[in-house]
């Protein structure tokens, strides 16, 4: 296991996931997030992954909620981001 700042974070994710190493990531010392490379998915349980799945839903809601964004203009930028992907 690794510890790295946001910016020694981005600039080795490259190497990171090649060397499948875990890394907990930092700003001002303090720990805000985790990255846990995963080479087979199918071992994770899938409480585990309901929970994660449940839990992000939750907190990108709760955000979108918080910016007043609604549904339409998501899917208005995905469809204008798919159409520029095809040219």
């Amino acid at each position: 296991m690794k510890l790295a700042s946001i910016r020694e974070f981005r600039s080795g994710v490259s190497g990171y996931t090649r060397k499948g190493q875990m890394v907990i990531v930092t700003r001002s010392g303090k720990m805000i997030g985790c990255f846990l490379p995963l080479t087979i998915t199918e071992d994770i349980p899938i409480e585990l992954k309901r929970e994660f799945v449940a839990k992000l839903g939750s907190s990108i809601a709760t955000r979108l909620a918080k910016e007043k964004v609604q549904e339409k203009e998501i899917l208005d930028d995905f469809r204008e981001f798919k159409k520029s992907r095809r040219r």
